[in-house]
């Protein structure tokens, strides 16, 4: 099939025979093949569901954000008439960036290169606004529907805003499907804002191996992360064992870490009411047990609330988002956001941060600990593409294992136990339907 590492079938054809997620079979080189990520963008990312922005971060009529969907960079803006949209950022004139800067407020934009202007809500408004050029070089008028800004469809959940590219697909609830129940409990349990500003920075990795670790990969944190143990912050390196493994279908995935039921509940007392205001009793019973909370929404926005720490008398954690933005088939720009309750006490915000910050993100203790794996998988899975037989890898842990059914509240295929890699095979079989998907 292959002849001196250059293929003799078509991608696709290469994708369908060796992406084996029902064996426990991932075959290395569609980490960081450039035709793979080229297909990537198109297929994968150019027409699922993609988060784009925390409403928290757009409060006010005219305040936006840039973002990026796939390597596309986009504004993600609140109208004067209040609603989110997300448009692509690139005049339609000569297809230059009409927001340059990272967030702002305004009633319009106007492209630095020719001075196309466009309103909060993506109407053309003119060029130069209030200067007499555009009835001088367009004597003839311009059409100004059809230099309206390119605009993604935007949908929200609990919070959080997506876009997708793909207009006639499905609705945001039939994409997240059972994954709702499971986003009530991490961001919908009460009102969450945004702290900050977004971290950034570049790893050079493929995007898909941190996707796939915050899936289904609680197996890791004995070994990357035992230092939690050393620092005696936790009993044990089995820190990430306990609790559930779940696959919810789509391609996404999630583990809940839980503690002893007699430990009660490590979230502040004094958001209680709001939490049970929010949540119905199952969720409220899960979350009364959580000591971290991770997984990954395909394809690429991960989340997590770390596993709870104690210190002095209280039980302190720091729950964060994260995406990981394609920019290479090889290399990454990570993005980090610090969520909290917007109505949390004073102690419970000032040690979550202290926590988000010592932990997870640029200066995270974990995130040294994850990189250097990610960078280092990365540079394998580019060496693989040069060898002639397929190098594969192994994603059998809990191929034979039942689901819990009737014994856990929550929709999906619900594990006991962390360690299964039962999301990562739907993860990749999700990932394999689009990558064949012609239109």
């Amino acid at each position: 099939m292959r002849d001196g590492g250059v293929t003799s079938v078509s991608l696709t054809d290469r994708i369908r025979e060796t992406v084996l997620p029902e064996e426990g079979r991932i075959p290395m080189f569609i980490y960081a093949d450039p035709a793979v990520y080229s297909l990537e963008l198109q297929r994968v990312f150019g027409r699922s569901w993609l988060f784009v922005a925390h409403e928290s971060e757009i409060p006010d009529p005219g305040s936006w954000v840039q973002r990026n969907m796939g390597e596309a960079s986009v504004i993600v803006a609140r109208g004067e008439d209040g609603v989110i949209r997300t448009f692509l950022n690139s005049c339609r004139h000569r297809g230059m960036k009409i927001a340059c800067e990272d967030f702002g407020q305004g009633k319009m934009w106007r492209c630095p290169y020719h001075g196309f202007a466009y309103a909060s809500t993506g109407e053309f408004m003119g060029t130069l606004v209030g200067a007499p050029y555009e009835r001088i070089a367009y004597p003839g008028g311009l059409d100004r529907d059809a230099l309206h800004l390119i605009e993604a469809r935007c949908e929200r959940y609990q919070g959080l805003v997506f876009a997708t590219w793909n207009l006639d697909g499905p609705s945001l609830e039939e994409y997240l499907g059972p994954m709702t129940w499971y986003l009530d409990v991490l961001v919908g349990r009460a009102e969450m804002e945004v702290v900050g500003v977004p971290q950034k920075w570049v790893i050079p990795c493929a995007w898909k191996f941190p996707s796939e670790n915050f899936t289904c990969d609680a197996y890791h944190t004995a070994t990357a992360h035992a230092f939690l143990a050393k620092l005696d912050l936790v009993k044990g390196v089995d820190f990430g064992r306990d609790g559930y493994h779940v696959d919810p279908g789509n391609g996404s995935g999630l583990g809940i870490g839980i503690h002893p039921e007699e430990d009660g509940s490590y979230f502040p007392q004094e958001l209680h009411d709001e939490y049970a205001s929010n949540l119905d009793a199952d969720q409220l019973r899960l979350l009364h047990r959580v000591k971290n909370f991770h997984g990954n929404l395909f394809p690429n926005l991960s989340f997590l609330i770390p596993n709870f720490i104690k210190v002095g008398d209280d039980w302190i954690s720091g729950m964060m988002l994260r995406q990981w933005q394609p920019i290479a088939p090889d290399r990454i720009e990570a993005w980090s956001w610090h969520l909290v309750e917007k109505r949390g006490p004073d102690w419970w915000k000032r040690k979550g941060r202290a926590t988000y910050v010592q932990t997870f993100g640029m200066s995270g203790m974990f995130d040294q600990d994850d990189t250097e794996n990610w960078e280092l998988q990365t540079k394998n899975a580019v060496s693989a593409l040069a060898r002639d037989d397929e190098v594969w890898m192994h994603f059998e842990m809990g191929i034979h294992l039942e689901p819990l059914g009737d014994e856990f509240p929550g929709p999906g295929d619900v594990f006991d136990g962390k360690y299964s890699e039962s999301a990562g095979r739907t993860y990749y079989r999700h990932w394999r339907e689009l990558m064949l998907e012609e239109r």
